[in-house]
Order: C-alpha cells, then sequence, then structure tokens
C-alpha cells in the first residue's frame, strides 16, 4: 500500500500514515493508493471515496488498482469530541461513538478499506456493512493500542495527616 498525505495537512505525517495502516487490518492492502487530502469544506471533513477503478485524475503509481481519498481537516485538532455518528440515511448503521480526531481516522480509512475488500472480493457494495466494518476494526485498535501504566500504590491517607498518611490539597 502506497500511501500520499498532502502538504497542506498540518500535522504529524507518519502518525497519519500508521493510523491508515493500522485502519487495513484484515484487508488486503496490495494495490491499494491512499491518499489524503484536505477537505475542501467542513462538512467533508472526514469523508472518503473508494474507487472500484483507478480514475484518470491524479496520475497513480503504474502498479495501483484501487485509489482510496481520505479528506480530513488542515488542521488535526481535538474540538467537539467525543462525537457520535451514524452513517446519513442508512437507519440499520451503527452509532459509532468517536473520542478524538485518530479515531475518526482509523474509523474512516477501516469503512473504505472494507470497500477495497468488496471490490476485490467481489461481494455485494454495502455502506452498513462497511459501517461494522469499521466499528469492529475501531474497537480492535482500541484494545490494542490501550496502554496498562502499572501504578505504585497508594500510601494511607489519613485526613487530618497523622499516623504518617498524606494530606490531600487541591493546590
Amino acid at each position: 500500500m502506497f500511501i500520499r498525505v498532502s502538504a497542506d495537512i498540518r500535522g504529524d505525517h507518519g502518525e497519519l500514515e500508521r493510523l491508515v495502516h493500522e485502519a487495513f487490518e484484515g484487508v488486503d492492502p496490495a494495490g491499494v493508493e491512499v491518499h489524503i487530502e484536505p477537505a475542501r469544506r467542513s462538512h467533508q471533513s472526514f469523508t472518503g471515496l473508494a474507487y472500484f477503478r483507478p480514475p484518470s485524475r491524479p496520475r497513480l503509481r503504474p502498479e495501483t488498482r484501487y485509489l482510496v481519498r481520505l479528506r480530513v481537516p488542515r488542521s488535526l485538532r481535538n474540538r467537539a469530541y467525543p462525537k457520535t455518528y451514524r452513517y446519513p440515511a442508512l437507519k440499520t448503521a451503527p452509532w459509532i461513538t468517536v473520542g478524538d480526531w485518530r479515531e475518526r481516522l482509523v474509523a474512516l480509512a477501516a469503512h473504505e478499506a472494507y470497500h477495497v475488500h468488496q471490490f476485490r472480493t467481489g461481494i455485494r457494495r454495502s455502506e452498513v456493512q462497511a459501517e461494522r466494518w469499521a466499528l469492529s476494526i475501531l474497537d480492535a485498535w482500541r484494545t490494542a493500542a490501550r496502554v496498562v501504566i502499572p501504578t505504585a500504590p497508594h500510601p494511607q491517607i489519613d485526613p487530618a495527616g497523622e499516623r504518617g498518611g498524606v494530606q490531600l490539597a487541591l493546590f
């Protein structure tokens, strides 16, 4: 898989590429080219397209069989999160709750990755199935990304500050 991140996107391009690779878990990435582009309008943020046949424009690598375009904001920030959404006008699509822009990108890329799987295997194209796949990949990604930090046992807290306890202070 080849990933191209637009120079107009402010952020860590390496992290964007890593997130897309992780979102393609379970889908064959061979012959796939992913373009991460800035959204032209705010309502296009975090939208994507997967092409059954490569379009004539933009120019793609010779080995590209499928093109995926992901539109994200020019500046990736964690505003208005957590966010819950559902694919528009599809009542059977699952509700997806994302905690930040990274989770939203993983869900979006996984959705489009499933379309590539549908194209490659010749199964029926379904937005609902793609959303269900995206939700399962997002859940797996959250579980894998969870880092357990061991904590030291807390000293016994005594409000009076006696017996070697620690008094809590707000500031």
